[in-house]
C-alpha cells in the first residue's frame, strides 16, 4: 500500500484582517507560505481605480522574455535590469508613471496603497533607495493569459546589492483591484531555486518548464476583490490563466534590511 505523502505543515496560507508584524516574520522565518487579507480595499475603490486605469497608457514587460504577454502600468526592475545592474532608464520610467497617474483624478497612488498596508505592521516601512534615489513603489500589471514558473531573489539577479542597505529576506505584495469569475489562481510550490534548475528554463523566457516543480508541496490561491496577498516570491511561483475577464493587481517588492527595516520596491 503507497504512503501518503509528506507534508511541510508551516507551508499555510493564513487570513489576517491587516498585515501584522508576526506575519512578516512567520514569512520570513518560514513559518508561513502565505497571508491574505480579504478586503483591504472596498469594492468601491477597487472600481474607482481600475476605471481611471481605463485612462492610462499601458505597456508591456519586454515580450522577448516575458511570454505570454503582461500589460504593466509603472516600471518594474526586471525590465531595466542589464548584466545584474539596473539601468538609468529606470528613473525615468518611474518619473513618467507616477506624472501619469497625477493626471488620472485618483487620491490612492500606487505607492501610497502599498505602503499603507504594512505602516500598522512595521514602525519603518518606506521605498528603498538606491544610491540614495528612491526606488518606484507600486506596479500595475494585468495578467490574464497566465505567468511562466518563476521566482524571484534581488541578491541573486543583482550584482553587488539593489538598494543601499543589504536585503536579508525579500517579500512580494500584491492588491487585486479586479478579479476574473474563473482562473487567474496563484500556486505557490515549497521549493526554491537550486543550480540544476537552470537546465529547465524555458529558452528565452525568464522562467522554468513547471517540472521544475515536480513532487513540490503547494498551494493554489484563488484572488478576491480587493485582497491583499503577501507571500515569499524565493519560493517558485505562477499564475494561471483566467478563464473569462481580467485580472489586474497593484503590487511591489517588500525587503527586510540588514538595519531592520522594510524597503519596498517595484
Amino acid at each position: 500500500m503507497q504512503q501518503p505523502r509528506k507534508t511541510d505543515p508551516l507551508f499555510v496560507a493564513v487570513e489576517s484582517e491587516l498585515i501584522t508584524r508576526a506575519d512578516v516574520a512567520g514569512l520570513v522565518a518560514g513559518r508561513l507560505a502565505a497571508v491574505r487579507v480579504p478586503g483591504l480595499l472596498s469594492p468601491a475603490r477597487c472600481h474607482a481605480i481600475t476605471a481611471a486605469l481605463a485612462a492610462a497608457p499601458m505597456d508591456r514587460y519586454e515580450e522577448r522574455r516575458v511570454f505570454p504577454v503582461v500589460a504593466k502600468f509603472g516600471p518594474a526592475i526586471n525590465d531595466h535590469r542589464d548584466a545584474g545592474d539596473l539601468r538609468e532608464d529606470y528613473w525615468d520610467a518611474a518619473r513618467a508613471a507616477e506624472k501619469t497617474w497625477s493626471t488620472l483624478g485618483l487620491s490612492d497612488a500606487p505607492r501610497e496603497l502599498c505602503l499603507a498596508a504594512f505602516r500598522a505592521a512595521w514602525p519603518d516601512v518606506a521605498p528603498g533607495r538606491r544610491q540614495r534615489r528612491e526606488m518606484h513603489v507600486g506596479i500595475v500589471r494585468e495578467i490574464n493569459a497566465g505567468l511562466q514558473v518563476h521566482f524571484d531573489d534581488a541578491v541573486r539577479e543583482y550584482a553587488g546589492r539593489l538598494l543601499d542597505t543589504d536585503v536579508v529576506a525579500q517579500l512580494a505584495f500584491n492588491i487585486y483591484v479586479r478579479v476574473p469569475p474563473a482562473g487567474g489562481e496563484t500556486v505557490l510550490w515549497r521549493r526554491r531555486w537550486q543550480p540544476d534548475d537552470e537546465d529547465l528554463r524555458v529558452p528565452g523566457g525568464y522562467g522554468y518548464d513547471e517540472s521544475v516543480t515536480a513532487d513540490a508541496q503547494s498551494l493554489t490561491l484563488r484572488p478576491t476583490l480587493g485582497e491583499g496577498f503577501l507571500f515569499d516570491p524565493r519560493h517558485y511561483h505562477t499564475v494561471r490563466p483566467a478563464t473569462d475577464g481580467r485580472r489586474i493587481s497593484i503590487g511591489c517588492f517588500v525587503g527586510l534590511t540588514d538595519d531592520g527595516r522594510l524597503a519596498l520596491w517595484s
